[in-house]
């Protein structure tokens, strides 16, 4: 559906002037990128001096699927014969001037997802629930004041549910200001994105800011174990919202990991499935649920879809091949990013899924952790240790003090970069082996799931 005219660009953009607009025009929304522009679209095109839009080199290839141009200098554009919208504002401004005035508009319900971890899995398991009834995301978290508000300008404004994934990048009173929720799911709270001299409270402090724009009588899901959980809880009663809980115990949605793998739904029991599945990935699967739940969802039928639930890639994919004509393994990918809390679980996690049994572990840096970074990384020795992995490689600069503690019990090796660990990581795997691969995304370990793969593809053809 075509959402923008000319009369709703003009009212959501109060300080433009538009060019060359014919009788009749619509478009679908708003990109700023380049490489996932949709026939139909208006077309943000960054100055030179500009952080966001496309950059002006990257518009010809466009220019056949553009519906307008929007920018601070039209003369640049008029050639094209396009309409232009001209913007006396800041081309961030004007992107979070297009979602809130569309989010004007939306009769739906909007889920929003924040967290230290966790966010995106949760959003895609979401978004799988409730994908039949009409829903939009923002899957490919863009979760930023302005990924959102570019996302937001694009959703389907007939849909029943908007389901928004939101960081800190903006801030997320800001955020909240732009999504107006009507459920808000905090997943947990860890010590990521920590400065200096901030604490782990300031985190729940600054995650509980998701219920700023919230009106009374909406819900807030928390995770019911989460560091400074009285925080969180406190803020959403100032808001007068409604609390619904899950976790491991003394929830309202329950999780019970092991043998018996299944879920507790205010008191209801649920079978997930005999396969062992890491307690993070039911915990993100017991938030879905309670959405599930308060809309008045068959939770029986909610779980099938989640049975088939993809783990994304860099976040819990799991896939297997060969990498040589006589090696063939078994791997977890969590490369996309790591904090203290989504790091341990994971590992929890490769445990309970591998048994222990030939574990390698590929671990890097877990960056932002302030001044409780070494600490953080020295307190991983015990975790590592209960997976009792075959072999260790270690990753980056923070872990070399953790590599100098468990070099004397483990084979492997550290190395100070994922370029000299990719040059020797064939060598260290064997037939058989279940590799778990984690850190923070600045390493790039992601880097080496590709080498990775790309052998896979090599041998798997072959083979």
């Amino acid at each position: 559906m075509k959402f923008w005219t000319e009369e709703k660009v003009k009212e959501a953009i109060c300080d433009c002037t538009l060019h060359n607009f014919p009788a009749g025009w619509s478009s679908k929304g708003l990109k700023i990128w380049h490489n996932d522009f949709e026939d139909e679209s208006m077309a943000l095109v960054r100055g030179n001096q500009e952080k966001r839009g496309i950059l002006q080199d990257k518009l010809p290839a466009l220019i056949d699927k553009v519906s307008a141009i929007v920018t601070t200098n039209p003369t640049e554009f008029l050639h094209y014969g396009k309409p232009v919208v001209e913007l006396e504002v800041e081309p961030g401004d004007a992107i979070l001037m297009f979602a809130k005035y569309i989010r004007k508009f939306f009769n739906g319900k909007v889920i929003d997802i924040t967290g230290s971890s966790g966010k995106s899995t949760t959003t895609r398991m979401v978004y799988d629930i409730f994908k039949d009834k009409g829903v939009s995301a923002n899957l490919g978290q863009a979760n930023t004041s302005w990924g959102i508000a570019w996302n937001m300008s694009n959703f389907n404004i007939n849909d029943a549910y908007w389901v928004i994934e939101t960081s800190l990048g903006g801030g997320i009173a800001r955020n909240s200001k732009i999504t107006l929720p009507d459920y808000a799911i905090i997943t947990n709270i860890a010590p990521v994105h920590l400065r200096d001299d901030q604490k782990l409270s300031d985190i729940a402090v600054e995650k509980s800011k998701v219920f700023t724009a919230m009106k009374e009588g909406a819900y807030a899901v928390l995770y019911k174990q989460m560091a400074h959980f009285d925080i969180i809880e406190k803020a959403a009663k100032d808001k007068k919202l409604n609390i619904i809980t899950f976790g491991t115990d003394d929830a309202d949605i329950k999780i019970h990991c092991g043998e018996e793998n299944s879920f507790e739904v205010f008191g209801k029991a649920y079978k997930l499935n005999d396969t062992p599945t890491p307690e993070h990935i039911m915990l993100d699967m017991a938030a879905a649920l309670a959405v599930a739940y308060l809309e008045n969802l068959d939770i029986a039928e909610a779980i099938e879809k989640l049975k088939t639930f993809q783990s994304l890639a860099g976040r819990g994919e799991a896939f297997s091949g060969k990498i040589s004509p006589d090696k063939t393994i078994h791997v977890i990918d969590e490369a996309y990013n790591a904090n203290p809390l989504s790091m341990k679980a994971a590992l929890e996690g490769f445990k309970k899924i591998t048994g222990g049994q030939k574990g390698v572990l590929i671990i890097g840096d877990m960056s932002e952790g302030g001044a409780e970074t070494q600490r953080q990384h020295l307190e991983l020795e015990k975790t590592i240790r209960d997976v009792n992995p075959s072999r260790i490689l270690l990753c980056g600069i923070e872990v070399k003090a953790l590599w100098n503690i468990l070099k004397f019990d483990f084979p492997g090796a550290y190395y100070e970069n994922a370029e000299l660990l990719n040059k020797e990581l064939v060598s260290w795997l064997k037939n058989g082996d279940n590799v778990f691969v984690k850190a923070s995304h600045s390493v790039g370990l992601y880097r080496t799931i590709n080498v990775l793969k790309a052998y896979m593809k090599k041998y798997n053809k072959e083979g």
